[in-house]
């Protein structure tokens, strides 16, 4: 990942050494790590990932997601200044859109957002301590097993009274803490629709792959 090297002050060690500053290869694992990490505890995101609303793949999609994340903040110049998180959010947002066909329909996207810059923020100060928590809770959650979740899914704007309860068991890499997620909106598939040609010929003309 391309990032500026922070300059980290020796700490002393255990029986009175020195403890090295850590590299630049550890920051940029850590920080990746913590995205993994933040992704996996997003409701949103989970129960597309359970529910494969982004294909047969969807866990897969879901660490590719993470990659994209690192990668924006790797390829973009100036990330420290250019990434805000009304930045993230969007780009996080259009993601679910694309790749899972979820629009997310609460603010968690900008508390993902916020809490992936600010993760950022202390990987590149060398605090790994956050992180490194928040690793052993997902350790401790994943060795508990299989948990429920029980969510909202509406089906377009003209359903938004027809709610559906849906119980689904959660994947072992993937666990949310709440009981209950807030309401997503799936977004409809396209129908076909016929066109006629000038000539009078009558095409069809069909979803496009985005």
């Amino acid at each position: 990942m391309a990032a500026s090297r922070q300059n980290h002050t020796p700490r002393p060690g255990p029986g009175g050494g020195v403890t090295l500053p850590p590299t630049q290869a550890q920051i940029n694992q850590k920080f990746d790590l913590s995205i993994a990490l933040t992704l996996s505890t997003w409701p949103c995101l989970t129960l597309a990932v359970q529910n494969s609303w982004g294909g047969p793949l969807s866990s897969e999609k879901r660490d590719w997601f993470a990659g994209a994340i690192s990668d924006l903040f790797a390829t973009t110049p100036n990330p420290d200044t250019t990434v805000d998180v009304e930045y993230l959010e969007e780009f996080i947002l259009n993601i679910m859109n694309d790749e899972f066909e979820v629009n997310v329909e609460d603010e968690s996207g900008a508390e993902v957002a916020a809490k992936i810059v600010g993760l950022r923020r202390l990987c590149m100060q060398g605090d790994f301590g956050m992180v490194d928590e928040m690793y052993v809770k997902w350790v401790e959650r994943r060795s508990k097993g299989e948990e429920k979740v029980r969510f909202q899914m509406v089906e377009g704007a003209e359903d938004d009274d027809d709610e559906e309860e849906w119980d689904s068991v959660e994947e072992e890499d993937a666990n949310v803490e709440m009981e209950e997620a807030p309401p997503l909106v799936k977004q409809p598939k396209e129908k076909v629709v016929p066109r006629v040609d000038e000539e009078g010929f009558m095409e069809v003309v069909g979803r496009k792959r985005r």
